[in-house]
Parts: structure tokens; sequence; C-alpha cells
């Protein structure tokens, strides 16, 4: 379970985890911070 603050592995790493497409990943990260679920933070990664 990831909590608040947490940073989540990198679009690479998740790919290589679920075995799916970096775009898909992509797609995820974007619909989460459109959402207001996560932030991403340029050079840092993207955070809970």
């Amino acid at each position: 379970m990831v909590q608040s603050g947490q940073r989540l592995p990198s679009e690479l790493d998740l790919t290589e985890q679920y075995g799916i497409a970096r775009m898909t990943i992509r797609r995820a990260m974007k619909e989460l911070r459109e959402r207001g679920l996560v932030r991403s933070v340029h050079g840092k990664g993207t955070y809970v």
C-alpha cells in the first residue's frame, strides 16, 4: 500500500514490473494527476 507523500516507482520500473507499455503508464499517471491523486516533480519523481 502506498501512503501519502510516498514516491511511486519510475515509469520504466512500472513497465517492467507489470509488463505493460510505457505509454499506458504515462496515460495512467496523467489521469491520476488530473484527479489530484498524485503530483509529479520534474527530476524527482511522482508522489502520492
